[in-house]
C-alpha cells in the first residue's frame, strides 16, 4: 500500500493533512507524540472554528479569543514563531472590528509551513502514518455488496427501478439506496442514461461537499442490480408538500430559492447543467432543509454543449424545446423560474390549474412571454420571476456572464447573509413531522411488473458495459468514518499493535531503509496437496530470489531465484476463482508453476509489477554481465547459451553477488 501511494502522489503533506482521516492522525500524532507541533494543530482548528462562524458579532468574538489565546500568549512567552506581517494584518483588521471569514489566512499558510517540515517527517515514520496507511487501504480495496446494508421499506420508485431506506452495517449511517434493474435498463435502451447519472453524481460529489445537493457516497452493482448509496432525505419532497401544505408565501418561497441557487451554484462551477428541476426533486431532509436530487438528465457541457430536449413539459427553457439549438447552464435559471412559480401559484406558468401538460404548453413556452401584472406578486418577486422566465438567453436573469452571483444580487434576496444560507442556520417555513416518512404511501408507490422483463436476458458484453461502475467517494466515506467508528476502531487497534509490536518486529527484522527487500508481505501460495489449496505465506522479494516464510514466520522459508524462473505472465490470470501471479519455472524443477494471489487487488498488483520487474533486471543484467562472470568465477561459461544451458550455481552466486547491484537499479 505504502508503495502504491508514492506512485500516485499521496504521500505529501498537502493530500494527507486535506484529507478528513489524515488530519485526525496528525492531530493524534501531535497530542501525543511530538508535543512541538500541537499548538499548531490547536490553532489552525480554533481558525477553522472562526471561519464557520454566521456574523460577523460571533466572528469578532472569535477573533479576539483566537488572538488572546494563540498569538498573545505565544508573544509574550517569546514563543511566536510566525511573521510580522501575519501578526500586523490580523491585529490592523482587529483595531478596526473587520474580521472577514478569510481573517487569519496568513496564519494558515505559515502553519501549513511550519508542520510540513520535520514534524510532517516525523509523522511519516510512526505508528499513526501506518494506521492511515491501512485505512487507505480498506478505502481503496471497498468490494460492497447488498449484504454490507440492511435495507429498509421503500421510498421512491422510477423509471428503472426503485429506492429505499438502508442503514450501513459497519458504521450504522443512514441512507438512500436506489437500485436500478439492469434488465429493465436493457429494455428501455436506458444504459447511457444509467452511467451518465454515475458520471454526474460523482462530479458533484468529490470534492468539497454540497449540503444542497444530494450526493452519493458509493456506487456498487449485483448481477442484476445497479445500486447508488445517497443521502437520506426523509423530509419528501416539495410538489408533496406543495399538495399537503397548499401554496407558499413569498417569504416562504424565499428560503426554498435561496438554497436551490445554492445548489445549482454548485453544479455550474463543475460545467454540470441539471435539466430537471421542479418541486418533485426538490427534496427535504428532517429539519426542512433543501437539497437538489435525481441527476439522470444532468449533463457535462465543458468539452461540448448539449443540444437535446430532455426535462419535464412546463419547466424547459424555450432553447431546450428548439431543436438543434445548443444551450447550457441558461437552461437551469428559467426553470429555477418555473419552479418558483410554482411554489407560489400551483402550477406551471405556462398553464392554467389542472390543464394537461403536452405540446401546447411547449408552443407557449417558446413563443409567449408572461405577464405578471395582476399576479398579486411583490415588485421584487414579479421583477424576479420575468426575468428568469425572458425567452431570449442574452436577456436572462443568472445568463449575463456572472452566473448565480446575477441571482444572488436581485432585489428579491436583499438582506440575505449567503453564508448562513450555506450553513443552513436560516429556519426553514416548514419542518417536516419527525418520525414519519413523509412519501407516498408503499401500496402507492406500488412494483414493477416482474413479466415485462422476463425475456429480457443480460450476457457478458452487457455487463462489461458496467464495469467502471463501482466507486467509492473519498472524501464522503472519510467523513462517514471519523463521525462513526474511527475513534473507537483506533482505540482497539492501539491496544492490538501494542501487543504484537514487539514480536512482530524481532520475527520479520525488516527494514526497508537498509535492506534491499522490495516489497514484502503476507501473499497466498497455491500448494498442498495436487497444489489444490491456498496457503498464506509471508513473502519477501529481493532482486535475486523470492522467499516465502510460513504464515507463523517461524521456520526455512521456501526459495525462488530469479534464474529459476522463465516467465511471469504479463496479465494476472484466474485460476481457482482468484486473480493470481502465475510464474513459470523453467524446465527441470520439480514444480511447472508458482501460483501466487492475495485479496487486496492493489497489493497484488504491486507484487506483480515487482516480481516482473525483479525477473527482467536479472535477466538483462545476466545477458549484460555474463562475461565478467566467467573473470571472477572461472567457470567456462558462454553468455549466449541458453538459460536452460547456463550453469544455475554460476547463475545463482552471480546474482546473490550483484543483489546490491539489482537494488541500486
Amino acid at each position: 500500500m505504502l508503495k502504491y501511494l508514492e506512485k500516485t502522489g499521496e504521500i505529501k503533506f498537502e493530500r494527507i493533512f486535506s484529507q478528513r482521516l489524515g488530519f485526525l492522525l496528525l492531530k493524534d500524532f501531535a497530542e501525543n507524540v511530538s508535543e512541538t507541533a500541537c499548538p499548531q494543530i490547536k490553532f489552525y482548528e480554533a481558525i477553522k472554528e472562526y471561519e464557520k462562524m454566521e456574523t460577523a458579532e460571533e466572528r469578532l468574538n472569535k477573533a479576539r479569543e483566537i488572538y488572546d489565546h494563540h498569538i498573545m500568549v505565544e508573544m509574550l512567552a517569546h514563543s511566536h514563531n510566525y511573521s510580522k506581517d501575519s501578526l500586523q494584518y490580523v491585529q490592523r483588521n482587529l483595531m478596526r472590528n473587520n474580521v472577514p471569514p478569510d481573517l487569519f489566512q496568513p496564519y494558515v499558510t505559515e502553519i501549513c509551513e511550519q508542520l510540513k517540515g520535520d514534524v510532517f517527517q516525523k509523522f511519516l515514520e510512526s505508528d499513526k502514518f501506518t494506521r492511515f496507511c491501512q485505512w487507505k487501504n480498506l478505502e481503496l480495496n471497498m468490494q460492497l455488496s447488498m449484504n454490507d446494508f440492511s435495507v429498509h421499506r421503500i421510498i421512491g420508485r422510477g423509471g428503472f427501478g426503485e429506492v429505499y431506506g438502508c442503514r450501513k452495517a459497519d458504521t450504522g449511517k443512514m441512507y438512500a439506496m436506489k437500485c436500478l434493474d439492469k434488465k429493465r435498463i436493457k429494455m428501455k435502451q436506458g444504459e447511457t442514461l444509467a452511467l451518465n447519472e454515475r458520471i454526474m453524481l460523482s462530479l458533484v460529489s468529490t470534492g468539497q461537499d454540497c449540503p444542497f445537493i444530494v450526493c452519493m457516497t458509493y456506487a456498487f452493482q449485483s448481477p442484476d442490480k445497479l445500486c447508488f448509496i445517497l443521502d437520506l432525505m426523509n423530509g419528501g419532497d416539495l410538489h408533496y408538500h406543495l399538495s399537503q401544505h397548499g401554496v407558499f408565501t413569498e417569504s416562504e418561497m424565499l428560503f426554498y430559492a435561496a438554497e436551490v441557487i445554492l445548489g445549482l451554484e454548485h453544479m455550474h462551477n463543475r460545467s454540470v447543467v441539471y435539466r430537471d428541476l421542479k418541486p418533485a426533486n426538490i427534496l427535504l431532509d428532517e429539519n426542512g432543509h433543501a437539497r437538489i436530487s435525481d441527476l439522470g438528465l444532468a449533463c457535462d457541457f465543458s468539452k461540448k454543449k448539449p443540444h437535446a430536449s430532455v426535462g419535464t413539459h412546463g419547466y424547459m427553457a424555450p432553447e431546450v424545446l428548439a431543436k438543434g439549438v445548443a444551450y447550457d447552464s441558461s437552461a437551469d435559471w428559467f426553470s429555477y423560474g418555473c419552479m418558483l412559480y410554482k411554489l407560489l401559484k400551483g402550477h406551471s406558468p405556462f398553464r392554467q390549474y389542472k390543464q394537461k401538460v403536452g405540446n401546447k404548453v411547449d408552443k407557449i413556452t417558446m413563443t409567449q412571454d408572461m405577464d405578471m401584472l395582476d399576479m398579486g406578486f411583490s415588485l421584487e418577486c414579479r421583477d424576479l420571476l420575468e426575468r428568469l422566465l425572458k425567452r431570449e438567453v442574452p436577456e436572462r436573469l443568472g445568463c449575463g456572464g456572472r452566473g448565480p452571483l446575477e441571482v444572488k444580487e436581485h432585489p428579491f434576496f436583499a438582506g440575505i447573509d449567503w453564508q448562513t444560507v450555506y450553513l443552513r442556520r436560516m429556519p426553514p417555513p416548514l419542518i417536516p413531522p419527525r418520525g414519519e416518512v413523509n412519501a407516498a404511501d408503499a401500496f402507492d408507490i406500488g412494483n414493477f411488473d416482474d413479466d415485462e422483463v422476463k425475456g429480457v436476458k443480460l450476457y457478458e458484453a452487457d455487463n462489461e458495459l458496467y464495469k467502471n461502475f463501482n466507486i467509492t467517494i473519498s472524501e464522503r466515506w472519510q467523513n462517514e468514518i471519523a463521525d462513526t467508528i474511527f475513534e473507537v476502531v483506533n482505540q482497539d487497534a492501539d491496544k492490538a499493535e501494542a501487543k504484537k509490536k514487539a514480536k512482530q518486529k524481532a520475527k520479520l527484522n525488516v527494514d526497508e531503509k537498509d535492506s534491499d527487500v522490495i516489497v514484502h508481505g503476507y501473499i497466498k501460495k497455491l500448494g498442498g496437496p495436487f497444489t489444490s489449496a491456498w496457503q498464506t505465506r509471508y513473502g519477501k522479494l529481493y532482486p535475486s530470489r523470492l522467499e516465502l516464510y510460513p504464515e507463523s514466520l517461524s521456520g526455512k522459508p521456501e526459495l525462488l531465484f530469479m534464474d529459476q524462473v522463465e516467465d511471469v505472465a504479463s496479465e494476472l490470470q484466474s485460476v481457482k476463482g482468484e486473480n493470481s501471479i502465475v510464474i513459470k519455472l523453467k524446465e527441470g524443477f520439480k514444480e511447472s508453476k508458482v501460483i501466487l494471489t492475495n485479496q487486496d487487488e492493489i497489493s497484488l498488483n504491486e507484487w506483480h509489477t515487482s516480481l516482473r520487474t525483479a525477473h527482467r533486471v536479472s535477466y538483462e543484467l545476466l545477458q549484460r554481465m555474463g562475461r565478467k562472470a566467467i573473470k571472477i568465477y572461472g567457470v567456462n561459461h558462454d553468455p549466449m547459451l541458453n538459460d536452460n544451458e547456463r550453469p544455475a550455481s554460476v547463475t545463482r552466486a552471480f546474482l546473490n553477488r550483484t543483489a546490491s547491484v539489482d537494488s541500486g537499479l
